[in-house]
C-alpha cells in the first residue's frame, strides 16, 4: 500500500513509507536482506539500509562479491519507522508481514539474510538468534522446512529451496567494535555472510 494507515503509532512516527528495493533492470535477486524496520536515515531518504549500520552491512556483502542493486535487494519486516527507533510490536509486524511475503515472492531469492533477532523471529517464530542458528546448523543449512515458517503468508510465498541465514543486527558491528561482545558479533556476522556467499550458485 502506498499510504497504509493500519498502525496508528507508525503512521504518526514516519515521514514516509520505506519500500523494499530489488536488483535493478530485472536482474536476478540472489539474496534478499531483511531487517527489522527503517531508522531515522531510512525514513528521511525513503530507502532501507542507508544509515551507518546499513553501510556496515553493504561493506560486508561487497567483501564477498555481492553488490546491492545487482546481486541482492533489501526489505524490512515493517516499512515504517517506529517511534524513537523502538522495536516494532507483534501487532505491527503482523500487519506488515503480508507485504514482506509479496516482496519475497517477487524477489524469488536463493537465500534470505535475516539481520537481527526481530527479523529472524518474524520468519521462523523461534525466539533468539542463537536458537535459530543452532536449528539451521543442525540441518546443515538445508533449504528451510516449510513447517518452520511461522507466518502463513510467508510460508505460502517462500521460494522452493530458499535458504535462511540469520545474523546479528549490524548496529553492534558498526558501533560496538571495541566492546567485549562487539568482536563476537562482528565475527558471527562475517561468518554467516561468508557461508551464504559460498553456498550461492555461481554467476
Amino acid at each position: 500500500m502506498d499510504n497504509c494507515q493500519r498502525c496508528p503509532s507508525l503512521c504518526a512516527s514516519r515521514t514516509q513509507i520505506v519500500f523494499p528495493d530489488l536488483p535493478e533492470f530485472g536482474r536476478y535477486c540472489r539474496v534478499l536482506v531483511i531487517g527489522e524496520a527503517p531508522g531515522a536515515d531510512e525514513d528521511a531518504q525513503g530507502k532501507g539500509f542507508v544509515g551507518r549500520a546499513g553501510h556496515t552491512l553493504h561493506a560486508l556483502m561487497e567483501e564477498h562479491g555481492l553488490r546491492r542493486g545487482h546481486d541482492y535487494g533489501c526489505a524490512n519486516i515493517v516499512r515504517c519507522r517506529p517511534p524513537e527507533n523502538r522495536k516494532p510490536t507483534d501487532i505491527e509486524i503482523g500487519m506488515c508481514l503480508p507485504n514482506l511475503a509479496n516482496t519475497i515472492a517477487n524477489a524469488r531469492p536463493v537465500a534470505v539474510l535475516a539481520v537481527g533477532e526481530t527479523a529472524t523471529r518474524a520468519i521462523t517464530g523461534i525466539r533468539g538468534l542463537s536458537e535459530n542458528l543452532r536449528f539451521l546448523r543442525y540441518h546443515d543449512h538445508d533449504p528451510i522446512p516449510a513447517e518452520m515458517l511461522c507466518n502463513l503468508n510467508i510460508r505460502a510465498m517462500w521460494p522452493h529451496g530458499a535458504k535462511l541465514f540469520p545474523m546479528p543486527h549490524t548496529s553492534p558491528l558498526a558501533w560496538n567494535r571495541n566492546a567485549p561482545d562487539g568482536r563476537k558479533w562482528s565475527a558471527w556476522g562475517r561468518e554467516q555472510v561468508s557461508l551464504l556467499a559460498a553456498l550461492l550458485p555461481k554467476g
